[in-house]
């Protein structure tokens, strides 16, 4: 896996598709259990994936271990007033609306100068001209970056 960077910020539908066994996926989340590389997860991505009512204690557990793989960042007053920022400048500068969870998960990969793995990249695209790197590993097998 060519990776030209070594932290990635996971977000909740990668994780979702790892459990469904979504090949590109699986091998993407293999490929970043490596010493070198850093995986970060936002405390709202883990109230997300918990969220669903019908959770059976299998899956989890099966959350719990992937999450266990990285570090699970809080939602701290810095990522709360950056997320604000990023909401008004993706209003105000793109005319798009950035929910509070996917405005929180890009400060948290700012913040951590994380690359947001994710396959809801069109929420994120506005951002890229800002420094956000965004990585769809149903589309790349690997992040090369620019």
């Amino acid at each position: 896996m060519g990776l030209s960077c070594n932290r990635f910020l996971v977000d909740t539908n990668i994780i979702i598709y790892t459990l469904q066994g979504v090949k590109e996926v699986v091998e993407a989340m293999k490929g970043l259990e490596k010493d070198t590389i850093e995986i970060y997860y936002s405390t709202i991505i883990e109230a997300e994936l918990f969220s669903f009512h019908a959770l059976s204690k299998k899956q989890k557990v099966a959350i719990r271990k992937i999450l266990n793989l990285g570090e699970i960042i809080n939602v701290d007053s810095e990522i709360a007033l950056n997320a604000a920022r990023l909401r008004a400048l993706s209003k105000k500068g793109y005319n798009c609306k950035l929910r509070l969870p996917d405005a929180i998960i890009a400060a948290t990969a700012f913040l951590y100068d994380a690359v947001l793995v994710t396959r809801n990249t069109q929420d994120f695209n506005h951002l890229e001209d800002r420094g956000l790197r965004l990585w769809n590993p149903h589309v790349s097998r690997s992040y090369m970056g620019e």
